[in-house]
């Protein structure tokens, strides 16, 4: 039977498959994906010879149900990773995260490591890479590295350790050439690396939990709550809370939140980035500096092509390796040294990125967007008050520069001024109402003030401003999809929230 023959998904059977999707593996289809789902439905309905929907829902219901649905899942579950993908959260683990834990646990106690959710393996051999250059290779200490996923194409991919150039891209160039070996058709990573790593079948909401993920020390769960509706995002995290050991660490995605949702983790905050911790590590234990061998030689995720949001902190090397446009002969001399700065700075050459928008000044002392890149610099260096009296000149200028109000807001929300963080991303808001960008940010300061009825109006101002965009297309950095999601997942918590009296917890 040709699949163009077949009636387009109706509400009911829509809603039968959703439903059955949601009650195997937590993922929440909206109305959105009706369309999308239809279309592989029909494509599963001629695997089958089968005619009509109604064969295929009695189908998921049957004794191969389970075999069927993860097939489905395969072709419906969106696979997307990279390695190092927001690199700021594997810097810490580097330079915060795994010392405290070397310092802290038995010395012949392995560290164990979960990515729950690893998709294709790129997060999990990113784990193994930070560990051999915190640890060395074999590692110095017992080190473990789980990692799981529903999806049975996706770890098959992830055990072969084979990856293509374009893949690589996020990788540096010196944990290229110490992990990887070259292969007639890709990059293999070595041997010694990939035996720190296991991997595992899981469906994440199946309980209880099996006894391999328990009493693990650092969990990476980023991106996998976005499809999960609220109710199922609390039950997720209650079980990660108990698999992890006291003082173990949760990280999240950037784009998900445990306001509303959990609140007996304390919230950590480092650089401009929170991650989550069970309870606290032990006080009385001795703070000895650690070995030389635990110093990393670099710091994975230290540059990377996405654009740091005002926060990060490359590694000493990208200055060095950054290569920079030259201005084109006759080109305007102010707006080359600006175009130059910028390229620096998405690379993380921060000292390179000063002295372009400088020099930019020099030749156009009334250059807003230069003082701006100025102000996205500091911030990112962590030099706060400099950073805040950049966006302040380029103000004095032009009153009306909406990207001055974004940084000074989100400056502000860094240094804890909350209303006047508030008052600058209103502002900015409200110079550029198109823009989904400072909508979001007022929608998460809003959640972090438990301002619901605020945090949902400037949630969904992101959502109307979203509308048209290319899934693909890139908002400072971030895919548009991605900034839907969250937005989707914000309201649905705080749609939820509204249903019954929300009580107070911890962020």
């Amino acid at each position: 039977m040709a699949s163009e023959r077949l009636p387009e998904l109706d509400e009911a059977t829509f809603v039968g498959v959703r439903d059955r999707i949601q009650n195997y593996c937590g993922i929440y289809l909206d109305d959105s994906r009706r369309r999308s789902l239809g279309r592989v439905l029909r494509q599963r309905l001629e695997r089958h010879g089968l005619e009509g929907y109604g064969r295929y829902l009695a189908l998921l219901d049957s004794p191969r149900g389970e075999e069927e649905m993860s097939s489905l899942l395969e072709e419906v579950v969106n696979n997307e990773t990279a390695f190092f993908r927001n690199p700021r959260h594997f810097r810490l683990l580097a330079e915060v995260v795994l010392p405290e834990l070397d310092r802290i646990r038995p010395a012949g106690a392995p560290l164990r490591l979960w990515s729950a959710g690893c998709s294709t393996g790129q997060e999990p051999y990113s784990l193994a890479i930070t560990v051999a250059e915190v640890f060395g290779l074999p590692p110095r200490r017992p080190v473990e590295i789980l990692a799981t996923d529903i999806s049975r194409r996706a770890l098959n991919y992830a055990r072969q350790g084979l990856y293509t150039a374009r893949e690589l891209q996020r990788v540096e160039a010196p944990y290229q050439e110490r992990y990887f070996l070259r292969e007639a058709n890709g990059y293999r990573l070595q041997p010694a690396l990939r035996d720190l790593v296991h991997f595992q079948e899981l469906n994440l909401i199946r309980q209880p939990l099996p006894a391999q993920v328990h009493a693990v020390d650092v969990i990476f769960c980023r991106n996998v709550t976005i499809y999960f509706r609220v109710e199922t995002s609390q039950r997720l995290m209650a079980s990660l809370y108990r698999c992890l050991n006291e003082g173990g660490y949760l990280f999240i995605g950037f784009s998900e939140t445990l306001w509303q949702i959990f609140d007996a983790f304390e919230r950590v905050q480092n650089g401009g980035v929170f991650y989550y911790r069970k309870g606290r590590p032990p006080a009385e234990a001795p703070r000895r500096p650690p070995p030389a061998a635990v110093r990393p030689r670099s710091v994975p995720g230290g540059s990377s092509v996405e654009r740091p949001l005002y926060l990060g902190t490359p590694s000493p090397s990208a200055a060095k390796a950054t290569p920079v446009p030259r201005a084109a002969a006759g080109e305007d001399a102010a707006r080359a040294h600006y175009e130059r700065g910028m390229a620096c700075l998405r690379d993380g050459a921060y000292e390179a990125a000063l002295g372009a928008f400088r020099a930019a000044l020099r030749a156009e002392p009334n250059l807003v967007e230069a003082y701006c890149g100025l102000a996205q610099v500091h911030a990112n260096q962590g030099h706060y008050a400099e950073a805040l009296k950049d966006c302040e000149r380029a103000l004095e200028i032009d009153d009306l520069a909406e990207e001055a109000y974004l940084l000074r807001g989100l400056i502000l929300r860094q240094v804890g001024k909350m209303e006047q963080a508030v008052a600058d991303l209103e502002r900015a808001s409200y110079l550029n109402p198109s823009s989904p960008t400072a909508h979001f940010h007022l929608g998460t300061l809003f959640l972090a003030l438990a301002d619901r009825e605020r945090a949902l109006s400037a949630f969904r101002r992101t959502q109307r401003a979203l509308l048209g965009r290319p899934e693909g297309a890139l908002i400072d950095g971030v895919p548009v999809h991605m900034l839907r999601r969250a937005c989707q997942q914000h309201l649905g918590t705080l749609q939820a929230s509204g249903k019954a009296a929300p009580r107070p917890g911890r962020l």
